[in-house]
């Protein structure tokens, strides 16, 4: 089987060029320079469809795109551009060629109203990211879309929250984690393998792929600092109003697998295993 990773520089695209490294897999990469992947602006439609085109892969996994969630508030045109007609790209020529594809998508489709989410709930998003997210998973015409939710690993070039936490409670400094905004906490290394037995088996349509707890960023800031035993004081805890950040954020998240539980054999890594392999 030949597959692309559209990504591959990113927490969960170097995961799975790692799970599919006997498979020789070809990756992408647009800003960080890594040796071994092909340059590619998933905004650049005809690059993507080209790219395809050309390799004629067996499947496609999408983890790239944009994920700075102010920025796209202040960017949401060139969000779009990235998101949702790359998607649309990628659809259009994994047509063309007959393979299958895995998207990703996030819990930021939905408001955070009334979470955690299953998949039949209508995504209504409160801010750019969300919306060009949820523009972007109506463009799927072909594969699986894995909804996930706050993505953590100890990789050292992700700038997740887990890792955050870690390195300033280890300096020393004060984090301030929200209180009033929670989600699924969800292991890259189990979301990378999800998204290979989707692949395996050919799964389509929306898949909510997470963390089978629901926490406040507090509560899961709490919970790395008594992994790791450190100063679990250092953590304060703030409110989303209080930062006035440019994006505002769902306060009421998350995702609920019931779905995914019945359907996948890989296992939906509890908080606490994950901390501790890592740890």
């Amino acid at each position: 089987m030949k597959y692309l990773i559209i990504g591959a520089s990113g927490q969960v695209g170097r995961l799975l060029m790692r799970l599919l490294r006997r498979q020789d897999p070809v990756g992408t990469t647009h800003t960080r320079p890594c040796r071994g992947l092909v340059r590619l602006d998933l905004a650049d439609s005809e690059a993507v469809k080209q790219l395809i085109f050309d390799l004629k892969p067996d499947g496609i996994f999408v983890p790239g795109g944009v994920t700075a969630v102010d920025w796209c508030e202040k960017n949401e045109a060139q969000a779009r551009r990235v998101c949702v007609e790359g998607t649309a790209a990628v659809c259009e020529a994994a047509a063309r060629v007959g393979c299958h594809a895995i998207h990703f998508s996030t819990d930021y489709v939905f408001s955070g109203r009334s979470g955690p989410y299953r998949e039949e709930d209508t995504p209504d998003p409160i801010n750019a990211y969300g919306r060009v997210k949820a523009e972007a998973e109506r463009a799927v015409t072909r594969g699986a879309i894995l909804r996930t939710s706050m993505v953590y690993s100890d990789d050292p070039d992700s700038k997740n929250f887990h890792n955050f936490v870690r390195a300033t409670l280890t300096a020393g400094q004060e984090v301030r984690a929200f209180a009033d905004q929670s989600g699924s906490p969800t292991y890259a290394p189990a979301l990378a393998k999800a998204a290979v037995e989707a692949m395996e088996r050919r799964l389509a349509g929306l898949w909510h792929i997470a963390g089978p707890e629901v926490l406040t960023r507090l509560e899961w800031a709490q919970w790395i600092a008594r992994a790791y035993g450190l100063n679990e004081g250092l953590i304060r805890p703030v409110t989303g109003d209080a930062l006035a950040l440019p994006a505002p954020r769902p306060r009421q998240g998350g995702l609920c697998i019931d779905k995914a539980r019945t359907t996948f054999s890989a296992p939906f890594a509890p908080l606490c295993d994950a901390l501790r392999e890592m740890s």
